[in-house]
């Protein structure tokens, strides 16, 4: 079923993406000539044009986001599937640094699209920390005030 564009997140995605659930970002290998998607969490939305998100200091995405300036990302939200362009993709130094040696970008929403398939709903997946729960539930704070400072 074909969806409408939209140029910009409405005030629910942008509080589901303020939640930090699992994303999938996806960005170019342009020498490989093929996507590449990761798992992510760490992901804000400060304004309906803007997300920002951080990645671990060594993650091959970053290469990738240096060359490509482009990404997309996808989420749940309100039972659906949404995919999100953005454009001019670029590293800002946040004001807070977390303890761990992260790097963070910020990106402008060029389009908003829902990819549900027909007669589908989807639900949050549970994502579930696998090592000291309340040193990630720190980190995922530290990194959320980063991301918005």
């Amino acid at each position: 079923m074909a969806s409408k564009a939209a140029f910009e997140l409405s005030k629910a995605q942008q509080g589901t993406l303020n939640d930090m659930p699992l994303t999938f970002l996806i960005t170019f290998d342009e020498p490989k000539r093929w996507p590449i998607t990761h798992a992510i969490s760490w992901v804000q939305a400060p304004n309906e044009v803007t997300i920002r998100f951080a990645l671990t200091k060594n993650s091959h995405l970053i290469t990738l986001l240096g060359n490509e300036r482009t990404a997309s990302l996808i989420f749940i939200e309100g039972g659906l599937a949404y995919s999100v362009a953005l454009s001019h993709v670029a590293e800002f130094e946040p004001s807070v640094k977390p303890g761990l040696p992260l790097r963070f970008f910020e990106g402008h929403v060029e389009e908003v699209r829902n990819v549900s398939f027909y007669g589908a709903t989807y639900g949050q997946p549970d994502i579930v920390k696998t090592y000291d729960v309340e040193a990630a539930e720190k980190l995922d704070r530290e990194v959320k005030e980063s991301l918005n400072s």
